[in-house]
């Protein structure tokens, strides 16, 4: 695994980031990592958009369909789980 440091933090948030921390029960270095994943999975989703975004504008418009986004989509984001775990994930 990487290792992150980051230095010059201003006192007021990183206080904020402990209490937050505290908060829900974690150690700073624990919230951090979960913030990191956090930050990451919006940035792969961003670049995917982005692939998409590309993709399509290469495309004559006229030619762009739903079904054509989707398939991009999937393209980008690969396989969808398997039946038996999307159960957990419909909430």
């Amino acid at each position: 695994m990487a290792t992150i440091q980051i230095r010059d933090i201003p006192d007021e948030e990183y206080e904020a980031l402990r209490a937050a921390a505290s908060a829900e029960g974690k150690s700073l270095q624990s919230y951090m990592r979960e913030q990191a994943g956090f930050l990451a999975r919006v940035a792969r989703k961003r670049s995917a958009f982005e692939r998409v975004r590309a993709a399509l504008a290469e495309r004559d418009e006229s030619r762009v369909t739903a079904e054509s986004a989707l398939a991009d989509l999937d393209d980008s984001r690969g396989p969808w789980p398997a039946d038996g775990d999307t159960a957990q994930h419909d909430g």
